[in-house]
């Protein structure tokens, strides 16, 4: 996996939302943001087109692509055993580093730590 792809995980995992990599994190798991197409969190942070590739190397379009996305904000830890992964779409480097630049003071947390810290 290269830091800005995005992707789902297998089919009947956890992985519900598009998933871009940002890092590798140990054996079992790796350092992403969750992409969502929802604003109901405060948390969740607005993209533009300009965050997304439009087609690959080849010129052949990416199944997903700027729709009213969000990512939540939050270095989330995801587990490498939801391979095999589905590419669906590539960040622009504007992407990675916007993602990267609102969550530089987040360390890295599983979904259900972030969502008992965002409880109000």
């Amino acid at each position: 996996m290269r830091k800005g792809e995005i992707f789902f995980g297998k089919k009947g995992s956890d992985a519900i939302h598009p998933i871009v990599y940002l890092k590798y994190y140990d054996k079992n798991f790796f350092i992403g943001a969750m992409l969502t197409s929802s604003s109901n969190h405060a948390d969740n942070i607005l993209m533009s087109k300009t965050h997304f590739e439009k087609t690959d190397s080849i010129n052949k379009k990416y199944k997903l692509y700027f729709k009213n996305s969000h990512f939540v904000k939050a270095k989330l830890l995801k587990k490498l055993e939801w391979a095999p992964f589905i590419k669906v779409g590539q960040l622009t480097n504007i992407g990675i580093k916007f993602i990267k630049s609102c969550t530089k003071e987040k360390d890295p947390v599983f979904w259900e730590q972030y969502l008992k810290q965002t409880k109000k």
